[in-house]
């Protein structure tokens, strides 16, 4: 039996690009899920997932980060954003939203610390390299 995702996938995505047999697919927010056939056991997905979303062929799941780690939060540099709404779109936990400056001024994006979860699906996502997990 092949690992598998459980209910703690939030969609985030961090499995699938660590994954070296592309064995893992899904749609941003949504629970990915691992092609049994495909997969190798190579165990990447379960050391590299941070949510405890991960079961190996043995039942056990992934640990979720340590409190330290999972206290890790993205952060947005207003100065450096360019509102193209990247992060906003692709954000698992609806943590960013869009802030409008004014007629003239462009948007940029705020992340929500309360709902940030700190996967990082926002800083990958970025195009101008204003989004930072801390």
């Amino acid at each position: 039996m092949a690992y598998q995702t459980n209910n703690n996938c939030i969609g985030c995505g961090t499995c699938a690009k660590k994954c070296p047999e592309n064995a893992i697919e899904g749609t941003i927010k949504v629970r990915f899920e691992i092609d049994e056939f495909m997969c190798t056991e190579c165990g990447t997905c379960f050391s590299t997932c941070k949510m405890g979303a991960i079961t190996d062929p043995a039942g056990n799941t992934s640990p979720k980060k340590s409190k330290k780690q999972s206290e890790s939060k993205s952060r947005i540099d207003p100065e450096i954003c360019a509102g193209c709404k990247n992060c906003f779109i692709n954000c698992p936990m609806d943590a960013i939203t869009i802030v409008k400056q004014g007629f003239f001024a462009p948007p940029y994006c705020r992340i929500n610390k309360g709902l940030c979860s700190g996967c990082g699906t926002c800083a990958k996502n970025c195009i101008t390299g204003a989004v930072v997990v801390e």
